[in-house]
């Protein structure tokens, strides 16, 4: 294992290396990796914090943007938790730090920033949220521009950078910029109910939801109306 990251190190470095190059403060990061199955999740304000999630943004967004063939933004996010707001601003902070273009979808499922990401010209996604975990936690997941969780190389690469055991570079020409898109969430809408065209009809019904307050909140009614409920 530490073989492979001191390949991935020597990659990373080698890849991305300019003659300018600098390195966000850091800060104390857990003993164990910190992507776990599932994207990087803990209690927030022990694990999770907003200094901790600018870095992250940062990191993941010049390891996207210096993987990625092509330019691109990078779709974000969140569930309804209390803290998931906080680890936005931030997240969007070092995403543009690194010169990358966020957009913005606000309130949604994990999903939907899947399939933005992966239908859009994005170069990655990131999504904040724990899942089915208490409310004191939260998560960060990142996708690659496929839609699906980053391969464990370019994880372990933006741990290295975590943790100041390798110097990437801002390579940007210029800070990215931060852009509200949550337009976008209509996209995935028409997604779901494709395959329900001409088989499902709704009209006339009376439809009672309760999403719990969960990132469907906003979507759900929404798709049920045009379904004719």
């Amino acid at each position: 294992m530490v073989s492979s990251m001191n390949r991935t190190q020597s990659l990373v470095s080698k890849e991305l290396k300019t003659e300018s190059s600098f390195a966000l403060n850091l800060i104390p990061l857990p003993a164990t990796p910190l992507f776990g199955t599932d994207g990087i999740r803990g209690k927030v304000g022990e694990i999770l914090s907003a200094p901790l999630a600018l870095q992250i943004g940062f990191w993941a967004g010049t390891v996207l943007r210096d993987h990625s063939v092509d330019d691109g933004p990078i779709i974000l996010g969140q569930d309804s938790r209390n803290s998931s707001d906080m680890l936005a601003m931030a997240l969007s902070a070092g995403l543009t730090a690194a010169g990358l273009e966020v957009w913005y979808l606000g309130l949604c499922p994990t999903p939907c920033v899947a399939y933005l990401t992966n239908t859009t010209s994005a170069i990655g996604g990131v999504m904040i949220s724990a899942s089915h975990n208490p409310p004191e936690d939260n998560g960060i997941k990142i996708f690659g521009p496929d839609g699906t969780k980053l391969p464990r190389e370019l994880q372990v690469a933006i741990e290295l950078g975590l943790g100041g055991k390798t110097t990437l570079s801002s390579s940007a020409k210029q800070w990215g910029k931060h852009y509200l898109r949550a337009d976008l969430i209509g996209n995935y809408g028409k997604a779901l109910q494709h395959p329900l065209q001409n088989q499902v009809n709704l009209s006339g019904m009376k439809i009672v939801l309760d999403v719990a307050w969960g990132a469907a909140v906003g979507i759900a009614p929404t798709i049920f109306t045009q379904m004719g409920a």
